[in-house]
């Protein structure tokens, strides 16, 4: 489905969760303490943002998101332990059932699913049949040493039955060994621009673990962005969105009709 929107769009999603794979970081003070650095930062510039965790009924993060009063949305979080080809498809039915049930028993209207890694290949129908508006595909890390990033910039895919998928367009931090902070700011600026004249969409995905481990300056080129979004938002050329709100309004009022389901059983 082709979209013409009445101004480009920037969406923003952060992931906040712990990470085996990383040492070496008190995670979990980590993440509390980033989660109040980024609130904070959203907040000076009024901007919203998706905050991706694995269990939004039960996590740490849960209460203080619910709380800011920002409109902040929160997403669940599936890494390849319960989502995608190698975790198999009746996993993935009983846990994304689970953990959408729970969240939505504690009161929290989830309707986006983040992806830490992999890809969910066949099990699109049951990311439709729990309710999901928004699919955020993992990144690319190529992406990170890519100086031509902010020109090929990956667009929302026409929804299936409801479903939009939105791929990260950049990320933040950076990989940059030769930028302080990880760099990257002038890309996503860049990418901004690039999304504010065309009427196209940039979603700027930050990793809550790699900030916390690159520290102040890592926070300083962040800020950098966020201020350059608000600027272009003050323009009017620009609008800041969850990936849930992102979803909604390339919807708009159309409804499609399937000529056929795609709900199968999970097994």
């Amino acid at each position: 489905m082709s979209v013409v929107l009445p101004s480009g769009i920037l969406a923003i999603s952060i992931d906040l969760e712990l990470d085996a794979q990383r040492r070496g970081l008190d995670q979990q003070q980590a993440l509390e303490t980033v989660t109040e650095r980024l609130l904070s930062l959203l907040s000076k510039y009024r901007l919203q943002a998706t905050w991706a965790v694995a269990d939004p009924a039960i996590s740490a993060a849960t209460e203080r998101l619910t709380t800011s009063g920002a409109g902040q949305e929160i997403a669940i979080l599936a890494d390849h332990t319960w989502a995608g080809r190698e975790a198999g498809r009746s996993r993935f039915a009983r846990e994304i059932a689970r953990r959408v049930s729970r969240a939505r028993a504690a009161g929290l209207d989830v309707s986006t699913l983040v992806l830490r890694d992999g890809t969910l290949g066949d099990q699109l129908d049951l990311v439709v049949k729990n309710g999901i508006r928004a699919l955020r595909a993992s990144y690319e890390p190529a992406l990170d040493g890519a100086w031509f990033a902010a020109r090929v910039v990956a667009q929302p895919r026409s929804p299936r039955f409801g479903l939009w998928e939105l791929p990260p367009s950049w990320r933040l931090p950076s990989l940059s060994r030769w930028s302080v902070g990880g760099g990257g700011a002038g890309t996503a600026k860049r990418g901004i621009d690039q999304a504010t004249a065309a009427k196209t969409v940039y979603h700027l995905m930050i990793d809550g673990l790699l900030l916390a481990a690159a520290g102040k300056s890592a926070e300083r080129v962040l800020e950098k962005v966020l201020r350059h979004a608000e600027r272009r938002r003050a323009q009017g050329a620009l609008r800041v969105m969850t990936l849930a709100d992102t979803a909604q309004c390339l919807t708009g009022d159309r409804h499609a009709t399937p000529a056929r389901s795609i709900l199968r059983p999970a097994a």
